[in-house]
């Protein structure tokens, strides 16, 4: 089957500027809630953190995609970069999905558009690659699998595996049947991680910041201080501190950035658990529409007997029941601690799209012939 060619592309690619400028913002902005179901990690606001806190040197590169009539359709953020081959480097233009959970490849209206804009994405891109690498994909219901068959019918080899499983909690009814769901021994666990704490310490407190005025009477400061406080201490950083001092302070800043951004935005979820006058566990998420992402958590260390981050867990849990929140996002580690909660769970994929170099060429040849 020949290449997606120039002459049957239904949409035309054009390359931005970067830094992006105003009107490539309210573009975004405009698609982004045309979006049937819209991804916070692809909010140009993340994106540009990421980028900035983890100092990124790749070429960035905007595209706007448009159809024959001149109006836009799509729009993606992406990066070119090298990277470690066997015998000589990849070039690669890739996603950006710095932290996130699952990513959806460019905003559009719809999953068609979408296919559209990778296939012509895939031709268009102006440079020789090696691959077109999206990772952490969202499967989009069945959005993901129109996608790869439209880039089969396009004539574009391309591969998909699962990159990881993501815990889930579907908040369809009410914390009572939650519990009921779970066998008689983890429904007594669950009891006790909260009361065993209530009755050693008359001042447990359970606290939950979302809209702008919560952290105004809080205090933005105070509760960043108490957060970075609280995971300088925990086993998760002394883990980045064993690998790379340098991860350690580059994740502290990005969600430190991540907070100031999307406090004045009514999307910074912030649960605190104090007891004995101390700050005892926390965990930062992103909420949107009620679609909260776990994202950061930890637990002070001193009070393991108590189980903290189990106990922080069922009191956000049954929060989100009277919130009416939908779906809680566990994330993709730790999955023996989080299968305990919850059996439900999505996966996020790999998609790699083979591009127009020799290696190219030849690794996709084994892979059809060979797999």
């Amino acid at each position: 089957m020949p290449l997606y060619s120039q002459q049957k592309q239904k949409l035309l690619v054009k390359l931005a500027a970067w830094p992006l400028d105003e009107a490539f913002r309210d573009d975004w902005q405009t698609l982004y809630e045309s979006m049937n179901a819209p991804s916070v990690f692809c909010r140009l606001e993340w994106l540009e953190i990421g980028i900035e806190m983890y100092n990124c040197t790749s070429q960035i590169l905007p595209y706007r995609f448009f159809d024959a009539a001149g109006e836009l359709q799509a729009m993606g953020l992406f990066r070119l970069e090298k990277e470690p081959g066997k015998f000589m480097a990849n070039r690669v233009l890739r996603t950006i999905e710095y932290n996130s959970q699952r990513i959806i490849p460019v905003v559009a209206a719809n999953i068609s558009t979408m296919a559209e804009a990778i296939c012509a994405l895939t031709c268009s891109s102006g440079f020789r690659v090696d691959y077109l690498d999206f990772y952490k994909l969202d499967p989009m219901g069945t959005g993901l699998q129109e996608i790869t068959a439209a880039l089969g019918n396009a004539g574009i080899f391309c591969t998909t595996e699962i990159f990881n499983e993501q815990p889930q909690f579907i908040l369809k009814t009410s914390w009572d049947m939650y519990l009921a769901e779970r066998t008689q021994g983890h429904r007594k666990k669950i009891r006790r991680y909260t009361s065993k704490l209530k009755e050693n310490f008359p001042d447990y407190t359970f606290t939950r910041l979302r809209d702008p005025q919560d952290y105004a009477v809080f205090g933005t400061e105070r509760v960043l201080a108490m957060i970075m406080d609280l995971f300088d201490r925990s086993w998760q950083a002394d883990a980045l501190k064993a690998v790379e001092v340098q991860r350690l302070e580059y994740l502290k800043e990005f969600y430190k950035k991540t907070a100031e951004t999307f406090i004045p935005m009514g999307m910074l979820d912030v649960s605190l658990l104090e007891a004995d006058h101390t700050l005892i566990a926390f965990e930062l998420n992103l909420c949107e529409s009620g679609n909260v992402s776990m994202l950061l958590g930890a637990y002070n260390q001193e009070y393991a007997n108590y189980s903290p981050g189990n106990a922080i867990l069922s009191e956000i849990l049954q929060d989100s029941y009277l919130r009416k929140d939908a779906v809680i996002d566990f994330g993709g580690e730790y999955l023996t601690y989080k299968k305990l909660w919850t059996k439900l769970s999505t996966n996020s994929y790999h998609l790699r799209i083979y591009g127009n170099t020799l290696k190219a060429k030849l690794k996709k040849w084994s892979k059809k012939h060979l797999s």
